[in-house]
């Protein structure tokens, strides 16, 4: 799906060459990068590992995969699920602002190829919020990533105060990626058996949880210059939302429906297909959806192949591609 196709991708990670390294060096701790026994080096994470080679450093590579696929520009940004910003303020501060160095001067060097989000050390929240100002106003990147599981309840949430007040000053764009919080209590261990299929539920799931958060209670009125995109289709929001409504139906009559209440926030498509992308559109909106392909976790083509399958008015499918993102990154400038 590439032709004359010009699309925007909102979910698009990079690993600098120089975080790379640092990631080596670091023996027997989560996070690193270390090498596998069959040849080749793997991502060790605080959840699980990945296969790690150039796609995630390599720009030459990228922007060669950009042009055969048709998209014209990436949000670039590190994700939270790698462990990187949960780690201690000492050992995080170094790594996360490398990463934004970094990736400000790469979308300096390709301003029409990428824009890019902060990393924030997160066990610090006043580093936090000092990272983030000076991401956004020194070196020109559009918000930050922060962990679903910051929004997992109202009182998680409410840790992200001085972060959505800073981010409210700054006309920032958070991104809610899966990750954890420092300090949070790590998930069960999964059942042995259908460990893939298991872990993709249990990730959605927690995204899901988050949209809970910032679409039913208050937390986000206090912050209208704030724009807010989720991960992954909002998780299993939009597939559990017709029951919400009929509970509060029964049960709290009078209360707004939560289908009411979609509209808040934009979701990327990443990791999904095409049925939840139609799902999508009729929850959230035609508006509040954007490409994500979790570029280079998960494959770009098929990501883009998933919105050509959609069962969309052409203009729908336009809007998800480029347009609503084109309209947000306008907004953020």
């Amino acid at each position: 799906m590439s032709g004359n196709l010009q699309a925007i991708d909102l979910h698009a990670h990079w690993v600098p060459p120089a975080l790379a390294q640092s990631l080596r060096q670091r023996k027997g701790l989560i996070p690193r990068i270390e090498a596998k026994a069959g040849g080749g080096e793997r991502l060790v994470m605080p959840i699980g590992t990945l296969d790690f080679d150039e796609r995630y450093t390599d720009v030459t590579w990228r922007l060669a995969l950009m042009a055969e696929t048709g998209v014209t520009r990436q949000l670039l940004s590190l994700p939270g699920l790698f462990g990187v910003d949960s780690l201690p303020l000492a050992e995080a501060a170094p790594l996360v602002l490398g990463f934004n160095d970094a990736c400000a001067a790469l979308c300096k060097s390709e301003p029409m190829r990428f824009s890019g989000l902060a990393a924030l050390p997160l066990a610090d929240m006043d580093a936090a919020v000092a990272e983030l100002q000076r991401a956004r106003r020194d070196l020109g990147l559009l918000g930050a990533v922060l962990p679903v599981n910051a929004f997992a309840s109202e009182a998680a949430a409410a840790r992200m105060t001085p972060l959505f007040e800073a981010g409210h000053a700054l006309g920032a764009h958070f991104f809610v990626h899966p990750g954890r919080m420092p300090g949070d209590i790590a998930p069960s261990p999964l059942p042995a058996d259908n460990v893939l299929a298991r872990r993709a539920l249990a990730v959605q799931h927690e995204v899901g949880e988050a949209m809970v958060t910032l679409l039913l209670s208050d937390f986000l009125d206090p912050w209208p210059n704030v724009t807010v995109q989720v991960a992954n289709l909002g998780g299993t929001f939009a597939a559990v939302v017709e029951r919400m409504d009929q509970m509060v139906r029964m049960r709290d009559a009078g209360q707004q429906l939560p289908s009411t209440r979609a509209h808040r926030v934009w979701v990327d498509c990443a990791s999904l297909g095409a049925r939840a992308l139609q799902q999508a559109f009729g929850v959230f909106g035609a508006d509040r959806v954007v490409l994500g392909t979790d570029c280079p976790i998960f494959d770009t083509a098929a990501t883009l192949a998933a919105i050509g399958e959609a069962r969309l008015p052409n203009d729908q499918h336009q809007m998800v591609l480029h347009d609503n993102a084109r309209q947000l990154l306008m907004r953020l400038g």
